[in-house]
């Protein structure tokens, strides 16, 4: 069987006319036949089953809709991130987002709406729709696939469709539930379910992958299926669906269960989990993440390290720029700092590690002079390709995460407030105490933790640790924000505990937010966000726009 991690190698675009019709630049419903092979025909070829599956995990690598779009949202619309860019009107629509008035037709939208429709939660239907335990399939070789192995795939394909689904929810709340292929007769009839409805949806499938006994633990799967989703990958991203949707109970018990499983642990150094792949996005602290080999002829590497590194002598297009109110939320000798802001006039070692390159992030749209540091690229790591075919790589999940989500559930239904503690404790031991206080990639760093600075553990102990007399609540928020910062989880976490509108309008009233306009039109209004009228048109009426944007 081959390796998830080459996802090019094995991946198909539908060949099944009367299936799955998938167009690129059309809405998800109104596409083109591309191919007339039998599905018959297909599923009895060698490994035709597992292609499938591997056409459920693809669309986590488009470029654009998917990885940057994960920024994008998950950064740039919120107090964390500007967009950054050649110049004001570059990527304007990520804007007009981030104000918080966008119009209906918003290209943005529309593109996160067509991606996780037209190409992932349709890939997934075609695979559930073919693909039963009853189903004949063969391995590469000839061997028929196991009942089990079967099992294990439709547990994956349902698991997936839940996870991009819940994209779906967070940005629109109320969206067609779809889970069978289209054809052209079903157009008319699609209609938005309401947001409980969708919530439900999800953890049905959800609910289903967990039950699955030949899901794998993570123990179970094999380096050479690193990226495939584990019994407790499903747990941890069953808790973040729950706690979005207020189920802070529910949450817990998933939480727990993945802590007291003991599969996974925080690495001792921040800093190498953004600069290695084996010790850092392949170590015990990955929960769930998308891996990348450097292979021209299929992946391609990812556009993020290209869009979000500096313009200038640094050769990125300059996008994802921290903000001041972001560098302001560190406590003075939180390493986390440096590991995460890159500033203009930072200094870092090229390939022969003597050479250095000037960081100098003046002269386009960087209003605070800062990039993200957790997706700039050692040059060890990049190979002739350039920055568009590196082996950057990123976390869904990570265990740090984890630990916070539980500590938090525990504070949010008044459970063990020492338990919760030692959780937020444990990671911010290793933030102050273990982590590099200096960037070892680099020469000079505005941020690097100066020598007098620097926390030892008996420093951490007497001024840094959390105690239960302290407003847990406040602490559990502030080290999400600081631990987990530039990794597209800021607008969840507003969102969920109902602060996004409060931020944003306090974030508006700031000098680096007044000269892009950031929040400066949010309101109770701002989200959901519209359903892109695109769709509406195309459905003929039967696809009506969400209240706050009609």
């Amino acid at each position: 069987m081959k390796s998830i991690i080459n996802f090019g190698k094995v991946c198909i675009m539908t060949l099944f006319a009367s299936i799955l019709m998938v167009s690129c630049n059309s809405d998800f419903l109104d596409r083109p036949t591309l191919g007339s092979v039998d599905e018959t025909t297909y599923l009895n070829s060698e490994n035709g089953g597992f292609k499938l599956l591997i056409n459920c995990y693809q669309p986590i690598n488009d470029h654009w809709n998917y990885q940057q779009m994960k920024f994008d949202v998950g950064d740039q619309l919120t107090d964390d991130c500007s967009k950054g860019g050649s110049d004001a009107a570059d990527r304007v629509v990520v804007t007009e987002v981030t104000r918080g008035n966008p119009t209906t037709t918003s290209s943005m939208l529309r593109d996160l709406w067509n991606h996780r429709y037209q190409s992932a939660i349709s890939a997934c239907n075609v695979f559930l729709s073919l693909v039963t335990p009853e189903t004949q399939l063969i391995k590469d070789g000839g061997a028929l696939v196991t009942t089990a192995e079967k099992q294990r795939w439709i547990a994956e394909a349902k698991f997936l469709r839940a996870f991009y689904y819940f994209d779906l929810a967070m940005m629109f709340a109320n969206v067609p539930i779809i889970d069978k292929p289209l054809t052209s007769a079903d157009k008319g009839s699609i209609t938005k379910s309401d947001k409980e409805e969708v919530r439900k949806f999800i953890l049905a499938d959800l609910d289903a992958a967990i039950a699955e006994a030949n899901l794998p633990g993570a123990s179970a799967i094999p380096a050479s299926e690193t990226g495939r989703i584990s019994k407790e990958a499903a747990m941890a991203f069953r808790a973040r669906v729950k706690m979005f949707f207020g189920d802070y109970e529910g949450a817990k018990t998933d939480l727990k269960a993945v802590v007291d499983g003991g599969q996974f642990d925080l690495i001792s150094d921040y800093q190498t989990l953004f600069n290695s792949a084996a010790n850092g996005y392949m170590s015990k602290e990955a929960v769930f993440i998308t891996t990348r080999a450097y292979i021209p002829n299929y992946t391609g590497g990812s556009v993020v390290p290209q869009m979000c590194i500096g313009r200038n002598t640094t050769g990125g297009w300059g996008g994802e720029c921290p903000t001041n109110n972001l560098t302001a939320e560190y406590e003075v000798g939180d390493p986390r700092l440096v590991h995460t802001v890159m500033s203009s006039g930072d200094i870092f070692y090229k390939g022969d590690g003597v050479t250095t390159e000037l960081h100098d992030y003046s002269g386009y749209d960087n209003f605070p002079q800062q990039h993200n540091r957790k997706l700039w690229i050692d040059y060890s790591r990049r190979p002739t390709g350039g920055l568009m075919d590196t082996d950057w790589s990123f976390y869904h999940i990570r265990y740090a995460d984890v630990l916070l989500m539980y500590a938090e559930c525990l504070i949010e239904t008044g459970g063990d407030k020492q338990l919760a503690v030692d959780l937020i404790n444990k990671v911010r031991y290793r933030a102050f105490v273990t982590t590099s206080p200096k960037d070892q990639f680099a020469q000079y760093r505005k941020f690097n933790v100066a020598d007098d600075k620097k926390v030892t553990e008996a420093v951490f102990n007497a001024n840094y640790k959390v105690k239960v007399s302290d407003d847990l609540r406040k602490a559990v928020r502030h080290e999400r924000r600081v631990e987990l910062a530039g990794e597209g989880l800021r607008l969840y976490d507003l969102l969920r505990w109902g602060t996004f509108v409060s931020t944003m309008q306090a974030f508006s009233k700031t000098t680096e937010a007044q000269y892009s306009g950031a929040g400066s039109n949010v309101t109770d209004k701002t989200w959901p966000y519209p359903i892109p009228q695109t769709e509406i048109d195309n459905i003929g009426g039967a696809l009506t726009q969400n209240d706050n944007y009609k």
